[in-house]
């Protein structure tokens, strides 16, 4: 995942999906896992009174979710999918498909194993070959290839709503 500050782009995380983990990308609270738990901070728009009718019915927030497989994109963020080709995609040189949100999004990704605890999701299990390491470098530069998206977040609280 990549985000824009100052007309510059910082790589922010990668993952390394194992056949059969998924990932949900949605700027809807129906859509998020039923282990996740938006914070009231972490509301805007319509889903304030959806939060204020969860917290007036005795809801008590804890923390912000902060596990390794959730990322909170800004407007304005970009995601590369790189890999290898497959049926039924558009392929260029190992680039799937590029992301720019065009408002805050969840990105959650949940493996396809059973877990205990905090899910292990999108590290790296072995040494990275120098065909993924080209990869990487391939997202990279499309990124900074792309012209600056037309929206960007101006504030740095991350909402959904």
């Amino acid at each position: 995942m990549f985000s824009p500050k100052d007309n510059q782009y910082s790589i922010n995380d990668i993952w390394q999906l194992s056949d059969g983990d998924f990932i949900t990308i949605t700027n809807r609270q129906v859509d998020l896992p039923s282990w996740f738990e938006l914070h009231p901070l972490e509301v805007s728009g319509p889903l304030v009174h959806w939060m204020m009718k969860k917290l007036d019915s005795g809801y008590q927030p804890s923390e912000i979710v902060d596990v390794p497989n959730v990322w909170r994109a800004f407007t304005g963020d970009r995601v590369v999918w790189v890999g290898k080709q497959r049926p039924g995609l558009e392929f260029d040189n190992g680039i799937l498909s590029v992301f720019t949100f065009g408002e805050n999004v969840a990105i959650i990704g949940e493996p396809f194993t059973d877990f205990e605890g905090l899910p292990a999701f999108g590290g790296f299990n072995q040494e990275q070959s120098k065909e993924n390491i080209a990869l990487v470098r391939k997202g990279w530069n499309t990124i900074l290839s792309l012209e600056t998206p037309r929206s960007v977040n101006a504030g740095s609280n991350w909402t959904l709503g």
